[in-house]
């Protein structure tokens, strides 16, 4: 009985110390555009997938397309240097009926404790080639872009406060 406590034991502070850990999995490089080389490689996919690179609140992410879903890194930045961070799994869109578009969103907390909404879709009506954003009153179109037809945005309000329709 005292073996199975002390592995127990053991396993539980294993998974502590590699939780805690996390960061070191992030390559540091001399700046973002070798974070951004390095990640498309470790993600195994090509510069072309890029969609776009955005800076927002002095953070930068990278939307790329990868395996017929879409994927959004943020490069984190320490003394370290530069790193690819992507916490998010690629995320594609399911459509059952006659839908022109689908949305979801997710919040990413940055290092420096920023919190960021990440609002993204999916178009299947080859004729919406921009999605209109209203928050707060303030109105902004957001392209459609790539093979898979996503669009995107970045905000710091929650997503129950931004409507979106297509603009045909």
């Amino acid at each position: 009985m005292g073996k199975f406590i002390f592995i127990v034991i053991c396993l539980c502070l294993l998974l502590f110390v590699v939780g805690c850990n996390q960061e070191s999995a992030i390559e540091w490089k001399d700046s973002k555009e070798e974070a951004i080389e390095s990640g498309l490689e470790q993600e195994e996919t090509e510069r072309e997938s890029v969609l776009s690179i955005e800076e927002f609140e002095d953070e930068t992410f990278v939307f790329y397309e990868n395996m017929g879903g879409l994927g959004v890194a943020h490069i984190a930045k320490s003394e370290k240097g530069y790193g690819w961070n992507r916490s998010q799994p690629y995320n594609d869109f399911e459509v059952e009926g006659e839908l022109a578009y689908s949305t979801s969103e997710f919040d990413m907390k940055m290092e420096t404790g920023l919190e960021i909404s990440v609002l993204i879709g999916k178009t299947f009506d080859s004729s919406i080639q921009e999605m209109k954003l209203l928050e707060d009153g303030t109105e902004r179109k957001v392209k459609v872009l790539g093979e898979n037809r996503f669009f995107y945005a970045l905000h710091k309000k929650p997503f129950d406060t931004v409507s979106v329709s297509p603009i045909r």
